[in-house]
């Protein structure tokens, strides 16, 4: 839907089905976790700050349909429609506060560390989920590799076990140990500093 380098003129918004954005990396095309459904919008900053894209759109779904307005017509329709505005800028700030989430994470742990927090939250009520990595790349907020690696350490810990593709079953017990573990760790390391 948007090649990699086009500058971008126009503000896409889904209208069915769901997007996803591909970047490149060492020159191979890298899949990332930021996906965008119905009603979603697609692309807010190359329009607003006319940057070249640095990543491709596409389609996820067959049946995906957006509609693509210029830049003058997005200012036009800001200026006349406070609930288009208000919709835009509504994205924006679930965006921002998404972003602002995700950076404060990246500050304070490791990406280990907020999975096996995320799966015991998620594992509250039943040993075992379905989730796959992608899914779990969302849930995140990081790349479906970032994420490949921590679950197969946390495997290799004893910590969770894959049954099937999207089946993980967690020892509950060693999870809370091993999480105490690294809190205490991590407050010696805060001490010693």
């Amino acid at each position: 839907m948007l090649e990699y380098g086009q500058t971008n003129n126009h503000l896409m918004i889904i209208l069915s089905g769901k997007a996803t954005l591909v970047y490149l990396q060492n020159g191979r095309p890298s899949p990332t976790a930021i996906f965008r459904q119905r009603g979603e919008v697609l692309h807010h900053a190359g329009m607003h700050l006319r940057m070249i894209n640095p990543f491709r759109i596409v389609a996820v779904d067959d049946g995906t349909r957006v509609v693509m307005i210029e830049r003058a017509s997005v200012y036009d329709l800001i200026g006349q429609d406070v609930e288009f505005a208000e919709y835009l800028f509504k994205d924006l700030s679930e965006r921002f506060m998404v972003s602002l989430s995700y950076l404060r994470e990246q500050r304070q742990e490791p990406l280990i560390i907020r999975l096996a927090k995320r799966i015991r939250t998620i594992t509250k009520h039943r040993p075992i989920v379905e989730f796959t990595q992608a899914e779990l790349a969302d849930i995140m907020a990081v790349t479906r590799i970032s994420i490949s690696k921590a679950i197969k350490t946390l495997e290799e810990e004893g910590l969770l076990k894959r049954e099937e593709r999207s089946m993980i079953s967690v020892d509950r017990e060693r999870l809370d140990a091993w999480l105490e573990a690294q809190a205490e760790e991590q407050d010696e390391q805060e001490e010693s500093e």
